[in-house]
């Protein structure tokens, strides 16, 4: 028994070994999950830290673009609507050079037609000699006015290459401004390009932005399993310690059982040995007294030949210590604790013995009651009792029969 109590006792001292390294480990483990956990929320509060850093560029560039193309189709209907008065001014400079032609074509025929005329004077002076001086002098005249018409018309054609001079002039300046214009379209166009550019790189951005918001998202996602499963093996890990303090308490039960059954033991052996002290002289003993066993059958010989079953709690040769004075016997249940059950156990004992017809008496012996109304049954039932110091009126007077403490010193 020493033997098997030490065991037991390395057996709980190796489980607590064990329960200890175990909560110590799962206190590791959970440090450690807790730690990475918090990593990953840091990493996932500065990745949305990003994404709204991210977001407010995108914005501005957004809003920025939005000015910049507000300016530059504002600049290109300003371009527009000069270009459209000078188109108009070039088609008005047409129209007078046009008009100026047409004078100056007209100012032609009539000089032809003139000098036609004079043609035929001159014709008609030549035939009239006479006429001849006179005509010559309108015919100087005429000439004078005619050159001098002549004069006024070389004078307007420079004039009218001066203007077309100027209009060339212009017409270059507007081609010039045309080409100026062409030229701050192209650059439109190519910081619309570049706008265009940099906004296929902020979506290309955005994008990869969204995939390593998706890849925190999935990382986050596996993160969140690992709790779980984490959180499965520590339910598990829970339900092994839980199964392991069941174990303990079944072990301490034990332990208490058997400490509480070999103290019953001690108290029984202690009792049968201290009998003759308890009910002052007589004979008897403990069912493993062989004259005890051998006094018991003898009373239960008449039940032997008539072949009647007797069940173990009606067995008197099961009792813990029988006693006896005369024709006077005690049928003892002997227990530190005495319950209901130890004073049904000695009444149905002692009632076999009577009916072999043995004047059986049943008592129990013990240091306590196991509740108030184990003394009551023990009353009911006819059971005398040597409990918490305290006596029956029956064990008295057994202690009076003959043979007492005098006989036995």
């Amino acid at each position: 028994m020493a033997e098997a109590q030490r065991r037991t006792e390395q057996q709980v001292a190796e489980l607590t070994q064990v329960v200890g390294q175990l909560s110590a480990e799962f206190a590791e483990y959970r440090r450690t999950t807790d730690q990475r956990i918090a990593e990953l929320a840091e990493a996932q509060r500065r990745t949305e830290q990003q994404v709204a850093e991210l977001t407010q560029v995108v914005g501005q560039l957004s809003a920025e673009f939005a000015e910049y193309r507000r300016t530059t189709d504002q600049r290109i209907a300003e371009l527009a609507e000069a270009q459209r008065r000078t188109e108009q001014q070039v088609a008005e400079l047409t129209q007078v050079v046009g008009q100026l032609s047409a004078e100056f074509a007209e100012y032609r025929r009539t000089t032809d037609q003139r000098i036609a005329e004079l043609a035929e004077a001159q014709r008609r002076t030549e035939q009239q000699v006479a006429e001849l001086a006179e005509a010559q002098r309108r015919t100087e005249q005429q000439v004078a006015e005619l050159a001098e018409a002549q004069r006024r018309t070389e004078q307007q054609v420079a004039e009218l290459a001066e203007a077309q001079r100027r209009t060339e002039q212009q017409v270059a300046e507007l081609a010039e401004a045309q080409r100026r214009t062409e030229q701050q379209v192209a650059e439109l166009a190519e910081a619309q390009r570049r706008t265009e550019q940099q906004v296929a790189e902020l979506a290309e951005a955005q994008r990869r932005t969204e995939q390593q918001v998706a890849g925190l998202t999935a990382a986050q996602q596996h993160t969140e399993q690992q709790v779980a499963s984490l959180a499965a093996q520590v339910a598990e890990l829970a339900a092994m310690m839980r199964e392991v303090v069941q174990r303990l308490e079944r072990l301490e039960n034990w332990q208490r059982g058997e400490a509480g059954r070999r103290d019953g033991e001690r108290f029984e052996r202690h009792t049968v040995a201290r009998a003759p002290f308890l009910f002052y002289g007589g004979s008897g003993g403990g069912m493993g007294e062989p004259h005890v066993r051998e006094q018991v059958g003898k009373w239960m010989a008449p039940l032997y030949r008539q072949g009647i079953d007797i069940d173990d709690d009606e067995d008197p040769l099961l009792a813990d210590l029988i006693w006896w004075k005369g024709d006077r016997v005690m049928v003892a249940e002997i227990s530190i604790k005495i319950d209901a059950q130890d004073v049904r156990r000695a009444a149905a004992r002692a009632r076999t013995l009577q009916q072999a017809g043995v004047n059986a008496t049943p008592i129990v012996i013990g240091r306590e009651w196991a509740t108030p109304n184990t003394q009551a049954l023990a009353q009911e039932e006819g059971v005398e009792w040597m409990v918490s110091g305290g006596l029956s009126r029956g064990l008295l007077e057994f202690r009076q029969i003959g043979n007492g403490m005098e006989a036995a010193e």
